[in-house]
């Protein structure tokens, strides 16, 4: 069994050529992100409704060949920053209900398409659930006069996943 990843993320990119007798090339960028069924998660809590994906951001290096980018969303926020070349686009909270999309058109520096499309970054959480499955039955603590609280709270971390654009 696989890991399944809690975010369905789509990229395109395609490159055309430019108005002005082929000299410059102009790219278009679609991505789609919408959270998948969260079933084969192991919440920690029991609840029926659905779960929500929290801090939910996506990082989309452009290749060095792009001059400029103008970038929409139709949820949340995304910066562009043209020294680097990286677009940061933070969603924040992200449900199973939501379908959202960036779209935006890069400007290229030569009439010739980038040799390959860097893997796009992407970071979430979900709070009480545990993709292992594994849980705790007790705590025993000794040697401490007071009472500590025996609880135990689970967080899922994307850690370093990459989509990889074709």
């Amino acid at each position: 069994m696989g890991f399944t990843p809690a975010i369905i993320c789509t990229p395109s990119f395609r490159y055309e050529t430019g108005s002005t007798a082929g000299s410059t090339m102009i790219g278009v960028i679609d991505i789609k992100l919408s959270a998948r069924s969260i079933s084969t998660l192991f919440n920690m809590e029991s609840r029926k409704s659905s779960v929500t994906i929290e801090e939910v951001s996506v990082t989309i290096p452009f290749p060095k060949i792009v001059k400029t980018a103008n970038l929409k969303v139709n949820f949340g926020q995304v910066l562009y920053d043209e020294a680097s070349k990286i677009a940061k686009w933070t969603v924040g909270n992200l449900d199973d209900k939501m379908r959202l999309q960036l779209t935006g058109e890069m400007k290229l520096e030569s009439a010739r398409r980038p040799d390959e499309n860097p893997p796009l970054g992407i970071t979430w959480k979900i709070p009480s659930a545990s993709l292992s499955g594994l849980s705790v039955g007790g705590l025993s603590i000794t040697g401490e006069y007071y009472k500590p609280y025996k609880g135990v709270r689970n967080i899922a971390k994307s850690g370093r996943f990459q989509i990889r654009c074709s």
